[in-house]
């Protein structure tokens, strides 16, 4: 496959294609990496609130189900946004990976790219990618980060999950966020946790709520090691296999019109989202009721227009998260569940909740 052709844009291509000329300056990377609702995506939004005011920033956001929720929380900030949905990043053979990097490297005006993962996204292929021999002129791989709520550090599923244990282990940087609501023991946890690391992290630190902990961007990277594979995210062959980690090509590159719904098993876990018209107003509170009832899921993140604005909801079984939100184009939600649902009750409820659904 060869990227979209555009002026300084690299073609991604076949080995032994040509490539437009290397830029004056290499555009720096820093993937951030984190399980499903480690607090990624504010500490992102904290970073960009205190970035300097010339650089120009990029991010790659990378959903795991159909539907994009994470890019909505940037709305209305001096940001490009390039988002991929419908799988990890780290699958599928790396092509939506490299076609997202061409459309941001032939923009020309990038300083900064920050690449977010999904949290079940395996960290090892994404670093395979970035430091492929057709992207050296173009990308040099700054600090990883590595975001963990300490309090996970409780559950054996997680800290016995591969990809968590990869995350942590190609970082450059180890942050505990949501440190406001740690306790003491959950503080020597997390201390012992990263004193039990080697080689040691170039920073490990606390992120307090007045803090963005922007320095970590600054940590020199670690060289380059060789890193276990993992089976779990193995390139898929798509001449064998028509539906790529359980999306099809056609239907990854579709926009999805509203109104949409989709549900399908991914990794183990079952996801699944609608996304509405913006005209679909919701009452307020009784929308909180019920999305408040849909916590026994894994995770559940969206944007409503409610009768008292537009909102942005995030909740796991740890935290909640309720804002206004600056995206007005649609409402949207996503569920990731590790057991399967009942997603029409689901859908009759959510609706149920409409004040009109006029288009």
């Amino acid at each position: 496959m060869t990227l979209p052709t555009n002026s300084a844009e690299p073609n991604a291509g076949a080995q032994g294609m040509s490539f437009k000329a290397a830029p004056a300056k290499k555009l720096s990377v820093h993937l951030v990496t984190g399980f499903l609702g480690a607090g990624k995506t504010t500490l992102i939004s904290r970073w960009m609130a205190e970035k300097p005011v010339d650089e120009r920033w990029a991010i790659l956001v990378n959903e795991f189900g159909q539907i994009g929720i994470d890019q909505t929380a940037w709305a209305g900030d001096d940001v490009f946004i390039q988002e991929v949905a419908g799988g990890c990043i780290c699958c599928l053979q790396n092509m939506p990976l490299q076609l997202a990097l061409g459309k941001i490297t032939s923009r020309g005006d990038i300083d900064r790219l920050i690449i977010e993962p999904t949290g079940l996204g395996h960290p090892t292929q994404i670093i395979e990618t970035l430091q492929e021999a057709h992207w050296q002129p173009y990308l040099s791989l700054a600090a990883s980060v590595c975001v963990l709520d300490a309090r996970m550090l409780n559950d054996a599923r997680v800290r016995e999950h591969e990809t968590f244990i990869a995350q942590v282990a190609v970082a450059d940087v180890l942050l505990f966020s949501k440190a406001d609501v740690l306790s003491d023991a959950e503080r020597i946890t997390a201390n012992e946790f990263a004193a039990e690391l080697s080689p040691a992290k170039a920073l490990v630190a606390f992120v307090e709520p007045e803090s963005s902990r922007i320095e970590a961007l600054s940590v020199a990277a670690k060289p380059p090691k060789q890193q276990r594979r993992s089976l779990l995210h193995a390139p898929v062959i798509a001449a064998l296999s028509p539906r790529l980690d359980g999306v099809s090509a056609e239907q990854a590159a579709q926009a999805k019109l509203p109104p949409y719904h989709y549900h399908e098993p991914a990794q183990g876990h079952f996801i699944g989202g609608w996304i509405l018209p913006a005209s679909w107003c919701f009452r307020h509170d009784e929308l909180l009721t019920e999305l408040m009832s849909w916590r026994d899921a894994e995770r559940v993140k969206g944007v409503f227009h409610t009768d008292k604005g537009w909102i942005f909801f995030n909740a796991t079984a740890l935290d909640l998260a309720i804002r206004s939100s600056e995206y007005r184009s649609d409402s949207r939600v996503e569920i990731i569940s590790p057991i399967d649902l009942d997603w029409a009750l689901r859908e009759q409820r959510l609706l149920a909740c409409l004040i009109a659904a006029t288009a």
